[in-house]
């Protein structure tokens, strides 16, 4: 009787592992370097969540491979839970990341299960970046006039109409590289345990604009929830 039910439980986690890894074959489907990551810029109305998810995803494996670890299995049921909780907390700032994945752990469980998610252990990593290569410091405006740029932000303050030359720089949207790299630096910060523990073989992302953010008065932001999983019986490093 004991052996049946082993036996099963073999099955069925080999089951599961190999439906996991097939979703992780065909997220990477594409190519998989960075050359478009590196070249293509955030945009609000063009962006590409998927090769946005794809970056954060294979930089955080990257990181975990160097440190010795397994590589995070992509698995679209803990994706398809992290856009939920996106779209519930969307017009929510994620600055207090803390307060964040308290929220979101109180139903997580529950909701990775009726997503189909079959491991016992989910966290939640929650963060937010800035989408443009604003310096932190100097000051800015709003330019609602400039045909040429999307965010229309630039650095200083506004040309007067007697200036005889009111060239300002543009504040540049990062490209999807550099964000993913920026966004994974203010991550480890602050849940570099999490992302590097090897508790943890299955993940599922999304990244989406912080709405609120998007007027002339702000840098616009990106926020992401990312979802951990693995087995109650893992061993936490």
């Amino acid at each position: 009787m004991i052996k049946s039910i082993l036996s099963l439980v073999l099955i069925l986690t080999f089951s599961s592992t190999k439906k996991h890894e097939d979703e992780y074959k065909n997220f990477f489907n594409q190519r998989k370097d960075y050359t478009s990551a590196k070249t293509k810029k955030l945009g609000v109305t063009t962006l590409n969540h998927n090769l946005l998810n794809r970056t954060v995803f294979q930089l955080v494996n990257e990181k975990r491979q160097k440190k010795g670890l397994d590589s995070l299995k992509y698995t679209s049921a803990l994706n398809k839970v992290s856009l939920v909780f996106q779209n519930k907390l969307e017009l929510r700032r994620f600055t207090n990341t803390s307060s964040i994945e308290r929220k979101i752990s109180k139903t997580l469980y529950s909701k990775t299960k009726k997503s189909g998610f079959d491991g016992g252990l989910v966290i939640p990593v929650v963060g937010e970046h800035e989408a443009l290569d604003y310096d932190g410091n100097s000051e800015f405006f709003y330019n609602k006039n400039d045909k040429k740029s999307e965010f229309k932000l630039f650095y200083g303050i506004k040309p007067r109409k007697s200036e005889l030359n009111p060239k300002r720089t543009e504040i540049q949207a990062l490209d999807y590289y550099s964000f993913a790299k920026k966004i994974l630096k203010k991550l480890e910060s602050e849940n570099k345990r999490e992302l590097y523990s090897k508790a943890y073989k299955w993940g599922g992302l999304h990244l989406q604009w912080y709405y609120k953010s998007l007027n002339k008065r702000k840098i616009p932001q990106i926020k992401m929830i990312l979802i951990l999983g693995g087995y109650a019986t893992s061993g936490m490093r």
